[in-house]
């Protein structure tokens, strides 16, 4: 019987921005579409990080519920009634997209097929879900239980939360998955769940999901108010219906998706990617120890393999930004079905037509997973290809303009090492946020290519100049006050001496305060007065004084 798991990505078009600028997550987003005269219709919206409330009681009561569909204007009045009219004004609103969504979907399907060869979207309007047939694959990651739980949790680690259900049907995981969090208890047979993954049993998805709602089954609004009004509202209440009810009373969609459910009906895993990408495998005729074979050998497959790829697509002009390489290990007579397939994926951070680049990418990822004792072969798949930019050199083309494009590739190519040595979420580059506490007001984001960091720094210049300090402390030091004016009139005036690494410093000038305050939906509201202190010696200081307790603390230095 084929096993079918499904990925369910609740969101998808809000998971796809916030992916890409992550700074979205502390405030409100909205995806919209316009309609006719002018208004904005909510596709999708999420809040990643949403203020904290004093009890897990009043956070359930207080999450707005904006179903897609809602005008933009009414889901702007639900949030306003739940967290205020500031969370109105934070929010973000972006505009519908749907083929972007669908391409970075595609992409992420291209990725999970370490999980199984055979992976395809679901046949929808607007997909949020990506099908695997794990018939045979399974086995590898240690059963059903096992790959459902690590397929959540690897999407988690990239950023992206998923619903993942495996079952007999296409029809059946996709309903488990949207119901994930509904179906029994933990130790309930026939279930497997932990959270955001489940596992049906074989030949149980009737029973076990006979108590979901009719709407599980992918039915249309139509259909499902015929059922409503017959007060048929769950699954197991249409699978009690006979075939001539079905046929006379109900529309034929019914028949086929219920059919589809069960399984009577074929439903089969059709890839509907869009431009296919190249791939490119190497079979070993007898397994290969990678102990006896160096790592000259191995990078001359690689080579090979990847040669292939990038032949494809420097003939339309593009280059590699995300490769995936499979190594197949061999499992032994005793051993057989327990050996995952060793995955390493590889992202640049600008495309590239250099093979022995990307393959020395690899070769440092390899450095930092375990491999197996014996491969039987090694594939090589491109993930997603962008235009590699290739700009001809004119005659008099001045030697600044060369040696600046060199330059440029060559930081590029220092960037994709790095990140293939100590990981991609160590090599960052700060960005500026709008935050009131100075130690929040920026974010580590991966380095951006010349379009992006140009525009990044025509924002950062086009930010209003404050005085900030060119050397910020990770956190505020408590500062030791060893000197103040008068107990009468040292009220909201800095110290006149305070030590600090081991000197003592006299204030010569004071210039401020500047108050700093936090709103209430961040949690403990910080209230702060913040002063530059020139001292006798030339030295120039950022401190504050808290005015919770009056503290005094060392925030920053001036060059």
């Amino acid at each position: 019987m084929p096993r079918i798991m499904t990925i369910w990505l609740p969101r998808w078009p809000v998971q796809r921005r916030l992916g890409e600028r992550p700074e979205l997550r502390a405030v409100p987003v909205f995806v919209c579409r316009r309609e006719r005269r002018g208004v904005m219709t909510i596709v999708s919206w999420a809040w990643a990080l949403p203020p904290r409330l004093e009890s897990p009681r009043s956070r359930r009561s207080s999450a707005p519920r904006i179903p897609p569909g809602m005008s933009l204007a009414e889901g702007m009045a639900v949030l306003a009634l739940a967290h205020g009219s500031r969370a109105c004004h934070m929010a973000e609103v972006d505009s519908d997209d749907p083929a972007a969504d669908r391409a970075a979907l595609e992409r992420l399907a291209r990725q999970c097929r370490r999980f199984a060869p055979i992976v395809a979207l679901e046949d929808a309007e607007r997909p949020e879900c990506i099908h695997l047939d794990v018939t045979g694959t399974a086995g590898f990651f240690g059963g059903e239980a096992s790959l459902v739980r690590t397929a959540a949790w690897t999407l988690a680690a990239h950023g992206i939360h998923a619903r993942v259900a495996i079952a007999d049907t296409p029809g059946a995981s996709w309903a488990a998955a949207h119901h994930a969090e509904r179906l029994g208890q933990p130790h309930a047979p026939p279930f497997h769940r932990r959270r955001r993954f489940v596992v049906v049993s074989p030949g149980e998805q009737a029973t076990a999901l006979a108590a979901l709602p009719a709407a599980a089954l992918r039915l249309e609004a139509d259909v499902l108010t015929i059922l409503g009004e017959v007060g048929i509202d769950s699954i197991g209440g249409v699978l009690k219906l006979s075939r001539n009810s079905l046929a006379a009373r109900f529309p034929p969609t019914l028949a086929i998706r219920l059919s589809q459910f069960t399984g009577s009906r074929a439903e089969p895993l059709m890839p509907t990617f869009g431009e296919a990408l190249p791939q490119a495998a190497h079979a070993c005729d007898v397994p290969v120890s990678l102990r006896e074979m160096d790592a000259d050998s191995i990078a001359a497959v690689l080579e090979r393999l990847v040669g292939q790829c990038m032949a494809e697509l420097m003939a339309r002009g593009q280059g590699i930004t995300a490769l995936q390489v499979r190594f197949e290990p061999y499992a032994g007579v005793g051993d057989r079905g327990t050996c995952p397939p060793v995955v390493i994926d590889v992202g640049l951070y600008r495309p590239t037509v250099a093979v022995r680049h990307v393959v020395e990418l690899v070769r440092l990822r390899m450095a930092r997973v375990r491999m197996p004792r014996e491969i039987e072969g090694i594939a090589v798949e491109v993930v997603a290809a962008a235009p590699a930019l290739c700009r001809q050199r004119t005659l008099f083309s001045g030697a600044s303009s060369g040696a600046s494009e060199s330059a440029a590739a060559e930081v590029g190519m220092l960037f994709d090492r790095l990140a293939g040595r100590l990981g991609a979420k160590a090599v960052v580059e700060p960005h500026l946020v709008r935050d009131a506490q100075p130690e929040h007001a920026w974010m580590g984001m991966p380095p951006a290519g010349g379009a992006s960091r140009a525009s990044a720094t025509q924002t950062r210049l086009a930010a209003p100049a404050e005085r900030r300090p060119s050397w910020l402390f990770p956190r505020p030091v408590v500062l030791d006050v060893v000197a103040v004016v008068s107990a009468a009139t040292d009220a909201g005036r800095p110290p006149v001496r305070f030590r600090h690494g081991g000197q003592v410093h006299d204030v010569a000038a004071a210039h401020g305060p500047e108050r700093i305050e936090t709103a209430w939906w961040r949690g403990p509201i910080v209230r702060r007065d913040y002063y530059v202190v020139e001292t006798q010696t030339g030295g120039r200081f950022w401190i504050f004084r808290r005015l919770k307790d009056g503290g005094w603390f060392l925030h920053g230095v001036f060059a």
